[in-house]
This record gives structure tokens, C-alpha cells and sequence, in this order.
């Protein structure tokens, strides 16, 4: 790993960046190095047989927010725990890190199998290809225990757990835990209590569809006697001194957890190609190969000059603090994760190749004009059908009483420009959450 200089606040300065509209003519510039990067593996890694682009989604909240973490859990929570450590989570899964952007809430690491996100009290592991994504979740449990002070020896009081899934194109390919649905689902009731499974299968079983699984505590629902409450938490106070209840006043008090995923099939092959290595040869004729590689030079200049830097308005506006890392693979493919205002995500993993081209695109940024944003992706990738999964927390009165967010009116009132909502499929969840599915195909 060659970690670049940080700045008293953890930040690599440079690598943030005050968005205005469209700058081309900065271009040539070389990007700034993500916090460090892995040079040798991002050298010398070949994708040519990673050619199933959908991916697994794994998502774990071990609390409902960083403040509501006992007094006794390290103040960054998972994040604490050793990039040596997450390495060998990793390689359970079969995947590696290329680099990491850090912010003061999160740590966004770009794998060699798309994204890995890790806040102090949640962790979001994004894999395609073969990956064994599964396979991670008792290395896990044995980090948050050795290295955050969690004080349970199994997921059973987990707070939430999200596993998703498009349907795979080559699902014979995988290993035999990811084979089929059932035998994900067979997994996951060895970690996490039967009695509190919710498995969905969402969408049109004969084209593409979505599979979902979820878990956790209920906000009502009694933590078991033996939790561990610091004196602040039983005065229900917070970290910071405010009001708040681990199970339920806490959740309130959050902003409403939004996710939104743009899942892509059957790219224009004008548009997929520039994510091909071969249009892109001889850029960086002065590269410094001892601190640089082509893969992420490349990386962030297809960004740019794709538009996928800024396909949510929001990021066309000034002063917006965003944070980019890209990597282009070989001899194709291409990886984004950007941190958008400290807190929120935006990760984007691109298969270009022809006759099983994917794209997936997802942002858990709040309120940032989704209708807007669908639109954007899907001038740049111009997929030939594509679904949308919207998931979103109905947390408070205001939002129950206008029947969710105006982003989650817009995207089920409205479509995209050139296509077709064949589908749409609403699902009240547990937890208090929303489900909005819609499937589009291009119009002739």
C-alpha cells in the first residue's frame, strides 16, 4: 500500500474538490491519489473472465447510528478495525482492495470486485463475478467483537441486515452458496434468527428480477435485559448529550435512510466502449510508475470525460464537497466510489463487454433529484432495459403524511426519457421502510 499524506483532519486535501459545472478543460490533469492505493495489485490485475457484472449486497447495522453505540465501543466504531484485518475479510469473499477514500463519517474502499463501505456502526460490502460474499459474515462478527467491543457472540441481536441481488446472468458459474437463492437463504438462517426473516422475490421471475432479504430488531421491540447501556445511554442521552433511545428515539432523530440502485442490461455498445482499455491507450505518457498506475488515471479521467462524475445534479452545484476514486480495468470495466458531503455514498461498477454488458449505479445520498439523476445515468449508458430499486425509511409523521419524499413520489409518478416502465411493485416493509421496484425497457 503507498499511503499518501494526510492532513491533520484525515483528509487527503487535494482529492476533494468543489464541483462546478462541467470543467472539460481540466481533463489533462492528473486526479488526485485516493488515501492510498494499491499500485502493484492495481498493475497487474486482469478482469478478462469477470463477466458477471451484478452484484451481491450485503448490509449490516450493528446500531442505529454512530450515537448510539454503547460508551465502551471505540468512538469510530468498525472503523477501527485493521486495513490488515479487513484484507483477510476480504479474502474469504475472494476480492482485494485497489484503494480507499476516507471521509470524517465513512471509509469507501474500491475493490477489485466493486465497493466496500464502512461507517462506525454499519457496513456495506458491494461484490460481483464469483465472489463469495457470504462467507464473510463470521470474520465479521469475530472483528466487531475483537476490535469495536461488540457485546454479543452471534448476529441474533443484530440491528438490521439487508441482503440483496439482481438475478444472476450465469448463476451456474457461482459457487455453490451464491448457486441459487435457497442456498443463500439456507446461509443466512445459520447467522441470523429464523423467527424475524423477511425473503422477498421481487419483479417478473421470467425476465430480469431482484431478490431481497432482511433482518434486524424492530424499533419497538424490547432489547434483551443484558445490553449493555452506558450511564449516558440509560439517562437516554446520546454521545453527544442529546436526547435519545438506542431501539427508537434515535432512529427518529436521523435523517430517513435512503437507497437508491439503477441496475442495467444490454448497454449501447457505443456508449459501453468508452470503458474499454483499448480506446484508451498512451494517455499518460508522464506517469510516475512508482506512485502511479494507469488503471487509476484512467479511472478518473473516463469519469469525467463520461459525465459520471456529475450525474446527480447535486454535484453540478458549488460547494459541494465530493471526493472521487476510480479504476479502469483491463482489457474493460470500470469502478467509481465518491464520498458526497462526508456522509453519503455514490458507487458505480461497469461490464462493458458485449453480450453480457451490466452497469449498476447506487447512491444513498438523501433528496438529490433521483428523477433527475435516472435520467443522467441513462443518457451516459444508454442500457437496453434496466430496473430500479428505491428503498426508503418512513421514519417520522411529515413523511407518512405526504406518502413518502417527493423523490419517492417523482420516481413512481414519473419514468425516463426514452423508455418504457414496463413494471412497478410497492412493498410496505419491515422496519418502517418503503420498497419501490419499477423495470424499464427502451423504447423502439
Amino acid at each position: 500500500m503507498s499511503p499518501t499524506k494526510l492532513s491533520n483532519d484525515g483528509y487527503v486535501d487535494s482529492s476533494y474538490h468543489h464541483h462546478e459545472h462541467h470543467q472539460h478543460h481540466h481533463h489533462n490533469q492528473h486526479s488526485p491519489e485516493p488515501d492510498f492505493v494499491n499500485h502493484e495489485l492495481s498493475v497487474n490485475l486482469d478482469s478478462t473472465n469477470a463477466f458477471e457484472g451484478p452484484e451481491k449486497l450485503l448490509e449490516i447495522w450493528f446500531y442505529p447510528d454512530s450515537d448510539s453505540m454503547p460508551e465502551n465501543i471505540p468512538e469510530g466504531g468498525l472503523r477501527v478495525i485493521p486495513v490488515s484485518e479487513i484484507e483477510q475479510l476480504l479474502d474469504l469473499v475472494n476480492c482485494k482492495i485497489l484503494s480507499k477514500v476516507s471521509s470524517h463519517m465513512f471509509d469507501a474502499y474500491l475493490l477489485s470486485e466493486s465497493s466496500l463501505f464502512v461507517y462506525p456502526h454499519k457496513l456495506i460490502l458491494k461484490t460481483c463475478g464469483t465472489t463469495t460474499t457470504l462467507y464473510c459474515l463470521s470474520k465479521l462478527l469475530e472483528l466487531a467483537i475483537k476490535y469495536c467491543n461488540y457485546p454479543f457472540t452471534s448476529f441474533e441481536n443484530i440491528h438490521r441486515i439487508f441482503y440483496s441481488r439482481r438475478s444472476f446472468m450465469f448463476p451456474r458459474m457461482q459457487k455453490e452458496i451464491h448457486q441459487s437463492w435457497s442456498n443463500e437463504l439456507e446461509w443466512l438462517n445459520k447467522y441470523f434468527p429464523t423467527s424475524s426473516s423477511k425473503a422477498y422475490v421481487v419483479g417478473d421471475l421470467s425476465q430480469d428480477h431482484w431478490y431481497l432479504y432482511l433482518n434486524g430488531i424492530d424499533k419497538n421491540m424490547p432489547l434483551p435485559c443484558n445490553y449493555p447501556l452506558s450511564p449516558a445511554r440509560s439517562n437516554n442521552t446520546s454521545r453527544s448529550g442529546s436526547v435519545s433511545s438506542f431501539s427508537s428515539s434515535s432512529s427518529i432523530m436521523s435523517p430517513p435512510d435512503q437507497t437508491f440502485e439503477m441496475l442495467m442490461t444490454e448497454l449501447d455498445p457505443v456508449a459501453a466502449a468508452q470503458f474499454q482499455l483499448s480506446k484508451h491507450q498512451s494517455e499518460f505518457p508522464d506517469m510516475d510508475p512508482e506512485n502511479e498506475d494507469y488503471g487509476h488515471l484512467l479511472g478518473q479521467k473516463m469519469m469525467v470525460e463520461t459525465g459520471m462524475d456529475s450525474v446527480i445534479p447535486k454535484l453540478r452545484s458549488n460547494g459541494v464537497k465530493v471526493k472521487h476514486d476510480a479504476f479502469a480495468f483491463t482489457p474493460c470495466g470500470f469502478s467509481s466510489n465518491s464520498i458526497i458531503d462526508e456522509d453519503y455514498y455514490c458507487t458505480c461498477h461497469i461490464t462493458p463487454e458485449n453480450g453480457w454488458s451490466y452497469a449498476s449505479f447506487e447512491t444513498n445520498l438523501p433528496d438529490c433529484e433521483r428523477l433527475k439523476m435516472m435520467n443522467n445515468v441513462a443518457e451516459v449508458l444508454k442500457p437496453g432495459k434496466f430496473c430500479v430499486v428505491y428503498c426508503e425509511e418512513w421514519n417520522n409523521e411529515e413523511i407518512k403524511e405526504a406518502q413518502g419524499s417527493k423523490c419517492y413520489r417523482n420516481l413512481k409518478e414519473f419514468g425516463v426519457d426514452g423508455y418504457e416502465k414496463v413494471d412497478q411493485i410497492v412493498y410496505d416493509l419491515r422496519f418502517g421502510y418503503k420498497l419501490l421496484y419499477s423495470f424499464y425497457q427502451r423504447c423502439c
